[in-house]
């Protein structure tokens, strides 16, 4: 016999890719449903940027390839969670 899952809330999230509406179901063992999560997005203020831009860079090889990365990492003031709908993710 299977288990029920027990709903814990139900949230109205936004697509970051089309700007669908997406209704996400949390379920008391962490999981979900509705929509696809990808993490939290830092935003930074262009003043922040510029000051850690003033710091510099250094290049960092990895593999065959050498990319460039900032001294400082500028300060985020807020941070948004990036959801996609079904349609988008696939």
């Amino acid at each position: 016999m299977a288990k029920k899952k027990e709903i814990i809330k139900r949230l109205d999230k936004t697509c970051a890719v089309c700007g669908r509406r997406i209704k996400v179901i949390l379920y008391k063992d962490k999981t979900y449903r509705g929509g696809h999560y990808f993490g939290k997005i830092p935003l930074y203020a262009k003043k922040e940027l510029k000051k850690a831009l003033k710091a510099r860079t250094h290049k960092k090889r990895i593999g065959n390839r050498e990319i460039e990365l900032l001294n400082k990492e500028p300060k985020p003031y807020k941070y948004l969670e990036y959801w996609e709908c079904p349609k988008c993710y696939w």
